[in-house]
């Protein structure tokens, strides 16, 4: 396997393709396709919208997006096949609570928008061939960002969405928003696909091989033409000629596709600052960008972060010299490469990823992480005359549900604290009280008011990506890590180095079920979700805002911010 990843790695790369953009009205397909594994050799079948990654959509603040989403996966077991009175529900790898593979449902992850009715709500059911009706009212003053979107189905989430079934979803800049080098700069949208074949095909044994193609479970066979004879069990996760050694230790690692590609190559113009949109659609932990040990022959690439899960930086850009992105976050960098002084004809890069993922041992109760390092896209500078420029620091006018909260005074029936604990059982606590979710929806975690400021402590983050849906959080306070700043917005963190942070949210303009859960998604099918019961008048906003942004907005942009006055110098 190892020579099979070398061929894969040297074999010639093609240009980096652009994903097709759809606007509203967008039908969206789910059916089966082949994932290939030139690292390994043969392929996969999973679940995707016609292609891997899906289309890239597009809309403006105040558009309503329509999406019709068609099932046309085959009949197979719902979710009565899940044994949610096992006694090992809440514990790793219980393959108890993976099932309903064909059963589907749409989220729009990071959108700030309803859960409720037959818009974000992550209750909705499409069972295998039929469709469903999807209707998003974006607010007027939603933010412009990156976002993604993905099946949300409990016990198939971590299948689908891990198989392939993602795509970008982009609230477009109204324009005067952003200054002009900004405005001005092409961008490029890389999904990144975090694909681990071993659990997509464990997934796949574990929920009664619903994706049949003829005869044969063919997700329970991996095939590689090389070793003819070797085949994959699916169950005990092993090949049958080594049945000693596990698949995820076979070579059988994750590996990142940027917009479905195996090692890409983009192209770039020397000195010409580029708008990378980053999305990564992933069930495992985290992803970390960075470029190659350069020699002199190879450019160096410069990376600054404008904008974290697709809200801006407060104060943007800022200079990083890797992309932290955790499963479902995303990233926008300003992103340029130059050559040598004697590189007359360009030069080239790789950039690399280092995956932080976690096997699936077939026996073992503690969860273990593997850290593995691979190729993921190389970079073709050509000549230019353009000069190397730095790029100025930026604010953007914000939406006042996005007004900076760490002057805010938050009343103490507001505060409350959750907990993801390390090891078992896998359930999301608030204020020390929790249920696993099974087959029915639990009690809600909390029950708060829209139109005030809520303040978290979460516990648990270092070990488990936390998500919230509807709102996005600020970080008040977080100790001693690169990448999360305080002022930073998320709706998906997982620091590297502390296990605890304190957020704020602004519980904004919804009312309905706010769904948290850890953004592992196997640990979500396991039971670590909740819901947040939103409780008031439907349309409320929060009164404080436009005393901490006197320039916030609530309606349709209103132009650029005021530009701020010199200092007084004296």
């Amino acid at each position: 396997l190892a020579a099979a990843r070398a061929a894969a790695d040297a074999a010639p790369t093609q240009e980096l393709r652009v994903i097709p953009e759809v606007r509203s009205p967008v039908t969206l397909t789910m059916t089966a396709v082949k994932l290939p594994l030139p690292y390994i050799g043969g392929y996969v079948y999973t679940r995707a919208y016609g292609d891997i990654p899906g289309p890239t959509i597009r809309v403006k603040p105040g558009d309503t997006l329509k999406i019709t989403l068609k099932n046309d996966l085959g009949p197979g077991p719902g979710v009565d096949a899940c044994d949610m009175d096992h006694t090992s529900l809440g514990f790793f790898m219980n393959p108890d609570v993976i099932c309903a593979l064909n059963h589907t449902n749409l989220h729009t992850h990071g959108l700030h928008i309803s859960p409720e009715g037959n818009a974000d709500s992550v209750f909705r059911h499409v069972q295998p061939g039929s469709s469903d009706e999807i209707v998003l009212p974006i607010p007027e003053n939603h933010m412009a960002g990156t976002h993604l979107y993905h099946p949300h189905f409990h016990h198939s989430t971590a299948a689908q969405a891990g198989g392939g079934a993602h795509g970008a979803l982009i609230v477009e800049d109204p324009p005067g928003s952003l200054p002009k080098f900004i405005e001005d700069m092409e961008e490029k949208t890389l999904v990144l696909s975090l694909a681990n074949p071993a659990k997509v095909m464990r997934f796949e044994a574990w929920g009664h091989a619903t994706l049949k193609k003829g005869k044969f479970w063919e997700q329970q066979l991996w095939r590689n033409p090389v070793y003819p004879d070797w085949e994959w069990d699916a169950v005990s996760g092993t090949l049958n000629e080594h049945s000693s050694l596990t698949g995820d230790h076979l070579g059988i690692d994750p590996h990142v596709y940027v917009n479905g590609q195996y090692i890409p190559k983009v192209t770039l113009k020397e000195n010409k600052w580029y708008r990378f949109r980053f999305v990564l659609a992933a069930i495992e932990m985290r992803v970390e960008l960075h470029q190659n040990d350069h020699s002199e022959d190879q450019a160096a690439c410069e990376y600054q972060l404008l904008a974290k899960d697709g809200i801006y930086l407060h104060e943007a850009p800022r200079r990083v010299h890797r992309i932290s992105l955790v499963s479902g976050s995303r990233a926008d960098v300003a992103f340029r490469c130059s050559c040598g002084f004697l590189d007359f004809n360009g030069c080239t890069a790789t950039m690399n990823f280092t995956a932080l993922w976690q096997p699936m041992g077939v026996g073992g109760l503690a969860p273990t992480v593997e850290s593995s390092t691979y190729k993921m896209m190389r970079i073709v500078t050509e000549p230019s005359a353009a000069k190397s420029t730095p790029l100025e620091k930026f604010s953007v006018r914000r939406p006042c549900y996005l007004a900076d909260l760490r002057e805010a005074k938050v009343p103490l029936r507001n505060h409350h604290k959750f907990e993801m604990p390390q090891m078992y059982p896998m359930i999301l606590k608030a204020d020390g009280v929790g249920t696993l979710w099974g087959h029915e929806v639990p009690p809600s975690l909390l029950k708060i008011k829209v139109g005030e400021v809520q303040q978290w402590k979460i516990r648990g983050i270092r070990y488990h990506p936390f998500h919230l849906h509807v709102n996005p959080y600020q970080i008040v306070n977080i100790w001693d890590d690169p990448y999360y700043e305080p002022g930073d917005w998320h709706d998906t963190i997982l620091p590297t180095s502390i296990n605890f942070a304190t957020v704020r949210i602004n519980v904004d303009r919804f009312t309905g079920k706010m769904v948290a859960h850890c953004h592992l998604l196997e640990h979500e099918e396991n039971g670590m979700m909740g819901w947040i019961d939103i409780r008031g008048k439907e349309g409320t906003t929060w009164k404080g805002a436009k005393k901490l942004d006197p320039e916030c907005y609530e309606g349709s942009f209103p132009g650029p911010p005021t530009p701020k006055p010199p200092f007084p110098w004296r």
